[in-house]
Formats: structure tokens, C-alpha cells, sequence
């Protein structure tokens, strides 16, 4: 098992392996997830002070249904770049009273100090698991303050890529210019901090206020603040979950039938990390108030099996956005994952998929790193007027 392991961790995606994919998916995602977690683990029981650190594994927004369909092959981070993340992962400073800011700072809609809510300390029933709170470091290919994990077998030139423009030119007439929507719209958060996780809790939720549509809203009010024009459709695509990816590209092609003039849709998210025995939470504290860490997705069509002729665009827009987000704080945004994948990021030459936190993450955090996105994603359009 050990050695299936490391075969998953380090093998590059190649075209022989499509037909093997297509009828082993679910198989080989079920090995992988298990070597990785018997490889992590250790690293995470071993460390005290929280500062052990795992990444998305890998991303699968649809499972195993969607890995055959758009060809994701594992994302696997190797031996070594986990035990780099390791050893610069750090603890989330707690916050205080003196890490608390009262001057209106970004991503802050009033003056006043941010209290944070106070845990929940209720008894659930169910298995407990530990709540692991770490920032993920930024470890990969690296220009100035962009850090991209580069999962293909593109020689990718991130100062190259940043010279060439975006094929998105906004305007600011009153028309849609930005869709929001949500592939699994039901993703959900924690209402507040828990000291555990239970198995009793559910992880999916129908309460806006509690799931990724949450999320949106704030990016939603960002965009309409600067005057941009945006959709935010909270079109229920994962019930049930399999063919989610189906629906939600029925939902674009129809407001992009509705809207012609819209340039860039945004997937919003949220990620799980963590596996059987823990669950993780990726923070940070920007202006004295605790944010989720997010992660942008962007891919890759190599060999055109994909239907993604145009990834490269799509990247280009990603790439600035992940600058305008660590310019807002380094620690906000995880790696940005470059992978070979689709994910409807084919609907237009602006289109992107972003995870918000996990699902332990409070809905306060990441509601706070929406806005703290939204005014990235607005400094980003803005500079392609």
C-alpha cells in the first residue's frame, strides 16, 4: 500500500492513463485517499501546537464521477513538498482585544472593533473529532508574492503569464458584467467556533444564511458597491450531488443567453481537508479579525481532451486575482491550484473556481474573507476597464 501511495503522490498525468481513469476512478480515489491519510496522520498527532499541515489532496468538487468526465488526475502533493508545508505551516495567532483594530480597515463595512462570537460549547452526540487550526502554507512555484502548486506538465512562467492580458475588458454601464453561482450550492459552515467537530453535524445545509451562498452575497455586495454589474444566481444544483457540474453549466449557458454581456463567472466553494481522525481549519487574522484561508482553482487542457482550448486566458485572469489577494494579506490565500481540469471554467475566458474555508470554518470567517475577496476581485476588474 505504501509504495500504491507514493505511485499516486508522483505520477504525471499522461494520456495512456485516460482509459484506465474512466474505469478504475472511484477505485483509485478511494487507495489514494487512504495512503495520503495514513502518510499524514502521524505528521498531525505528533505536533502539539497545531502547526502540521495538510493541503486539499485533492480537489474533486463532483467525486469520482466528475474525475472521469473532466479527466482530473490526482493532485497529489509529493512526500517532500508536504513535509516543506510541515515545516512552515504555523499556528493562527488567538485574537485579543489588542490584535483588534478600530479604524475601518478593507474588507470592514463600519468603524467599529470586530467582537468575535463566543464558541459553541453545546454537547453534540456523536463521534468528536479535533479541529486542527493552521495556515497552509505557501509553498510551490513562487513570483514575488505569488505562489502557484502547478499540478501539470506546463512549464508555467508566472511573470510571463502576468505580462499578457486578460481577454476580459469591463464596463461599468449598468450591465451584468460578473456571475456568482455555486456548483454545490448546499456547501455549509460552522455558526460558530466548536472546540470539536461531531459526526452528528451536517456538513450540507438549504439555510442561506449558513452555506456558500452566504459567501456570495458578500462578493455580490463588493461588486455592486464599485459599481460593477453582477448577477449572484443561488440555483440549488446538488440535490442531488451527482451531476451537479451538469446543472450549474445549464445555469450559465442561461444567464450568459439572458446576459450577453457577462465575462467572468466565479464557482464559489468550500473545501474539506483533514481526514478521519481530525478536521482541518485554514485561518488567518487579517485587521484583527480571524478570515478563512481561500484557494483559487485554475486549468489545464494540454492535450485538448478537455473541451478548454482557452485556458490560458482563463489563468491569466486568476493569476492577478491571486496577487490582488496576497497583496491584501500573503497568509489570506492558500496556493493558487493549477491543475488539469475544467469544471464549467470553460464558460467564458474569465471563469474561475474558488474554495472559501472548510467545513469548519465559521460562517463569520468566511463571510469576512468574501468581502475580503470581493475587494480583490473589484481591484482586479478595475484594472481591465
Amino acid at each position: 500500500m505504501k509504495h500504491f501511495g507514493r505511485l499516486f503522490m508522483v505520477i504525471e498525468t499522461k494520456r495512456g492513463r485516460k482509459l484506465l481513469l474512466r474505469v478504475g476512478a472511484v477505485l483509485v480515489t478511494t487507495v489514494a485517499v487512504a495512503c495520503f491519510s495514513i502518510r499524514l496522520v502521524p505528521a498531525l498527532l505528533s505536533n502539539q501546537n497545531n502547526t502540521a499541515l495538510t493541503a486539499a489532496g485533492f480537489i474533486m468538487p463532483d467525486g469520482a464521477v466528475e474525475v472521469m468526465k473532466n479527466g482530473y488526475d490526482d493532485a497529489y502533493f509529493s512526500v517532500s513538498e508536504v513535509e516543506e508545508m510541515v515545516s512552515q505551516a504555523s499556528s493562527v495567532p488567538e485574537i485579543t482585544e489588542s490584535t483588534v483594530t478600530s479604524e475601518e480597515t478593507v474588507g470592514q463595512s463600519s468603524s467599529e472593533a470586530y467582537v468575535p462570537p463566543e464558541p459553541d460549547y453545546t454537547v453534540y452526540e456523536g463521534t468528536a473529532y479535533p479541529i486542527n487550526e493552521m495556515q497552509i502554507a505557501n509553498v510551490g512555484l513562487k513570483y514575488e508574492n505569488i505562489t502557484v502548486r502547478n499540478d501539470t506538465d506546463y512549464e508555467l512562467d508566472i511573470a510571463q503569464e502576468l505580462g499578457l492580458s486578460p481577454d476580459v475588458k469591463i464596463k461599468k454601464d449598468g450591465t451584468p458584467q460578473v456571475l456568482i453561482y455555486h456548483t454545490h450550492t448546499g456547501e455549509s459552515f460552522l455558526k460558530t467556533e466548536m472546540p470539536n467537530f461531531y459526526s452528528s453535524l451536517d456538513t450540507r445545509s438549504r439555510d442561506e444564511n449558513l452555506n456558500v451562498i452566504a459567501v456570495g452575497n458578500e462578493i455580490t455586495k463588493k461588486l455592486e458597491e464599485a459599481g460593477i454589474g453582477v448577477i449572484h444566481d443561488t440555483t440549488i444544483h446538488d440535490d442531488p450531488y451527482t451531476g451537479a457540474y451538469n446543472r450549474s453549466w445549464e445555469t450559465i449557458q442561461r444567464n450568459l443567453n439572458e446576459n450577453p454581456t457577462i465575462q467572468v463567472t466565479i464557482d464559489v466553494h468550500r473545501d474539506a481537508l483533514g481526514g478521519e481522525s481530525t478536521r482541518i481549519k485554514p485561518t488567518t487574522v487579517i485587521n484583527g479579525r480571524k478570515a478563512a484561508q481561500i484557494m483559487i482553482l485554475s486549468g489545464y487542457d494540454g492535450d485538448g481532451s478537455l473541451g478548454f482550448p482557452d485556458w490560458e486566458l482563463n489563468l491569466r485572469l486568476a493569476l492577478r486575482l491571486q496577487q490582488n489577494c496576497a497583496n491584501i494579506e500573503q497568509s489570506f490565500i492558500r496556493p493558487l491550484n493549477f491543475t488539469n481540469s475544467r469544471y464549467n471554467m470553460n464558460a467564458t475566458h474569465g471563469s474561475l473556481l474558488v474554495e472559501f474555508g472548510t467545513e469548519v470554518n465559521t460562517i463569520d470567517e468566511v463571510k469576512y474573507s468574501g468581502q475580503l475577496f470581493g475587494d480583490a476581485l473589484v481591484k482586479t476588474l478595475e484594472s481591465l476597464m
